[in-house]
């Protein structure tokens, strides 16, 4: 027993351990941008509706396919007469009696009950379309829906794409401020030390001490906001790729020179504005137009129809018996069906259609002429963008040699607490203003991406 008693609890401890592991790993767990893409293309809610959009087109195409097959149809009814019809006419008896035989008194009309206790029958009734323009015209109606469908799908995921990417470059950048506080902070410290050593010689006023202290604190606080922010962007993150919020989340670490190769590596794309999917999709409703203005065209044209029936009716007083009849009825029907006369409102609808035609081939030049302004929207952005950059990051340079020369005349009591001070700002505010140059030059490589319809090549 004892034995036994060791067995399980050595069990349940190795289960406890193991859980444990997997929760550690999957705490651990670090997203690169390929994961974050290929994690929101699976779990992202519009993405996942679309997908539901897509086969609900392929089922609406089926169904109207459906229309062109037989369709088959079968009846049964049984009928229980309580009380039968009774119809009067003309006495027909009396006046077929010979005239010896006829009675004076009879009357004039006679009822005569129809009819059998039960009815009952069971039939097949067939149909099938031989000539409907209007139906082929719906069905390549249904297969354009369909297309476009799927077109809209791949538009949702560049969508996600870039926003995901946008937002996982944005953790990489403030991740990246973050560390450039620290930074900060740990000069400020040794600023502060190197004030204090020379209050206490007496070589700097107090008030200018608890100055210095005061900005290192204003330093603090902004670093929390960054933190805060940083968060944010992580559930923001985390809440476009489907994942749940309770989940932690952590992306690789990236250098400001990696993100700046990644920018730079991108190369020129050439605009092709036929291969773009809003181009696409627009190409895909254009053929709608047309296909509805066939449609008002096929309105007033004739239907061809061939229709089948077979049936086997029973009656009697009872199910068996020498009253309990049974006979079959069968038929084959050709049916044509010509609109002559609809108060021209198929005329109207054509016209209207024609109207509607028109103005997809305006819509078509727009959209070229919005294509072409965002791709050059977008190539002038980035290249602004990395303009800014690289005189931030010349900036950089600058403000850190003027902070080591402002450090070291200051300690040689050549230039006053001030100056070392306002060299300490401007190194911090040039990082600033370069972690925000890079995070544009981010965010322009994405939209260039989109408008030269290559998102997918981001990663």
């Amino acid at each position: 027993m004892p034995q036994r008693h060791l067995k399980t609890r050595f069990a349940a401890a190795l289960l406890t351990l193991l859980c444990f592991a997997r929760t550690a790993s999957s705490a651990g767990e670090v997203f690169t941008l390929r994961r974050c893409i290929d994690y929101a293309v699976q779990h992202n809610a519009r993405l996942c509706t679309d997908r539901l959009s897509m086969e609900e087109a392929v089922q609406a195409r089926r169904e109207v396919l459906g229309a062109f097959l037989p369709q088959i149809t079968a009846s049964a009814g049984l009928v229980r007469n309580f009380q039968k019809t009774t119809v009067a006419m003309p006495n027909f008896i009396a006046s077929m009696m010979p005239e010896s035989m006829r009675d004076p008194n009879a009357p004039k009309y006679m009822t005569v009950t129809m009819g059998m206790n039960y009815n009952a029958n069971y039939g097949v009734q067939l149909s099938q379309q031989l000539l409907n323009l209007q139906l082929m015209n719906a069905l390549k109606i249904a297969r354009l829906a369909e297309d476009l469908s799927t077109l809209g799908t791949e538009a949702t995921t560049e969508e996600v794409i870039a926003q995901t990417a946008a937002l996982y470059f944005g953790i990489r950048v403030m991740s990246i401020g973050a560390e450039l506080f620290d930074e900060a902070l740990s000069l400020m410290d040794r600023t502060i030390e190197t004030v204090e050593a020379s209050g206490r010689s007496g070589l700097v006023r107090e008030v200018d001490i608890k100055q210095i202290r005061v900005s290192r604190s204003n330093l603090e606080s902004e670093k929390q906001s960054m933190l805060l922010a940083l968060e944010i962007q992580k559930n923001l993150l985390k809440l476009q790729m489907g994942l749940p919020m309770e989940e932690s989340i952590e992306v690789d670490a990236m250098s400001p020179e990696e993100l700046e190769a990644l920018v730079l590596s991108g190369g020129q794309t050439p605009f092709e504005p036929e291969r773009l999917l809003p181009y696409r999709m627009f190409s895909k409703r254009q053929q709608m137009v047309e296909r509805q203005y066939s449609a008002a065209l096929y309105e007033t044209l004739p239907v061809l129809s061939l229709g089948a029936n077979y049936a086997l009716n029973y009656m009697g007083d009872a199910f068996r018996g020498e009253t309990f009849r049974h006979f079959p009825v069968s038929s084959v029907s050709l049916s044509l069906r010509v609109p002559l006369f609809t108060g021209l409102s198929k005329s109207d609808g054509i016209k209207k259609a024609d109207i509607e035609r028109k103005k997809a081939l305006i819509d078509g030049r727009t959209l070229e002429g919005s294509l072409s302004m965002a791709y050059a929207n977008a190539r002038a952005s980035l290249e602004r963008s990395l303009e800014t950059m690289y005189s931030q990051k010349r900036n950089c340079a600058l403000a850190r040699e003027a902070l080591e020369l402002a450090g070291a005349n200051y300690a040689e009591g050549l230039s006053p607490l001030a100056d070392l001070l306002n060299a300490n700002s401007a190194l911090i505010s040039s990082r600033s203003g370069y972690i925000n140059a890079l995070g544009a030059c981010l965010n322009a490589h994405i939209e260039l991406k989109k408008t030269d319809g290559t998102i997918k090549t981001l990663f």
